[in-house]
């Protein structure tokens, strides 16, 4: 938007008190200037300029045109400062989408940093399971997301930050509990295909760990029997070690939690593995804070890896 010449041409008739000087003001010739109002006039169907006196001066009409158009050149810079605030980072809005094991245990590695680098920035955090979460990202209701693999939704881009390991605990006096083994190391690995109908202690339907659990109980044609779900990995991996039953746990687990006399196997050969992505909609065009989410977690788990 450039500057807009009615206002300016107003303001200088009414300062100067007739058009010759006005003109000669604005640097442009007085026919013009003349022409100008005159077909401004006739476009708003009213006159703005009281040519009956002398000095000549605005009508009311004039003055509230003028005055409109002062508030929208107002308007309009403030638009302008607040645009160029949120392109350099000093004011925005992150709405951002995590399910609940990775809020617990990821999360703080990344939002204080973000937080302290964009104060200005406002977040709003949306914890649901994986499922949600996606729908979400792709209702556009979230600007981006931090998730687990595997995603299906062939709309929904990610970019990896990390993998870790996939534990299995078995607790002290179950039958395949090994007292001889050190319960501070962890196991290589367990043959999990004996375990078909022992108790386990899994997360709910929906969340991210359980899609790969249920992924790993299908590679080895495991039927666990499900004595208990739960939203929380932390309740599952501590009722596990009370004796309740088994349970699937991610190594950041292990990382945050007391060591515990349960055996800790890994599974499989490579060893089974979740990967955490920063996911977003396909084709969408990411925000300044969204970008800058994205490129300080991939930063930090780069150099962290």
């Amino acid at each position: 938007m450039t500057k807009d010449l009615s206002s300016e041409y107003l303001k200088a008739v009414a300062e100067h008190g007739n058009f010759s000087n006005a003109a000669r003001a604005l640097f442009i010739s007085q026919p013009y200037l003349s022409k100008f109002v005159k077909k401004l006039e006739d476009d708003l169907g009213v006159e703005l300029i009281n040519r009956n006196v002398t000095p000549i001066s605005l009508t009311y009409a004039g003055e509230r045109y003028l005055a409109y158009m002062n508030e929208i050149e107002k308007t309009y810079q403030n638009m302008k400062n607040e645009i160029e605030a949120i392109t350099n980072m000093k004011k925005g809005r992150l709405k951002l989408g995590i399910n609940p094991i990775l809020g617990s245990h990821t999360l703080y590695n990344l939002l204080p940093q973000f937080i302290k680098t964009y104060p200005g920035v406002e977040i709003e955090l949306i914890e649901e399971t994986s499922i949600v979460i996606e729908q979400l990202l792709l209702q556009r209701k979230i600007d981006i997301c931090l998730n687990l693999l595997p995603i299906f939704n062939p709309e929904i881009m990610y970019e990896s930050l990390f993998e870790e390991k996939i534990f299995l605990v078995i607790p002290e006096g179950h039958k395949y509990y090994r007292p001889d083994l050190d319960t501070n190391k962890v196991n290589f690995p367990m043959d999990i295909h004996s375990l078909s109908g022992e108790k386990f202690i899994l997360l709910k339907q929906g969340l991210g760990l359980r899609r790969i659990t249920d992924q790993i109980f299908y590679d080895y044609s495991l039927k666990p029997d499900i004595i208990l779900e739960t939203t929380n990995i932390e309740n599952a991996y501590r009722l596990a070690n009370y004796g309740i039953g088994l349970t699937l746990v991610p190594e950041v687990i292990l990382k945050n939690n007391l060591l515990s006399k349960s055996n800790i196997y890994t599974i499989g050969n490579p060893p089974a593995k979740y990967n955490l992505v920063v996911a977003y909609k396909k084709g969408e065009v990411l925000s300044v804070p969204a970008l800058a989410f994205l490129k300080m977690a991939k930063d930090n788990y780069k150099i962290h890896s």
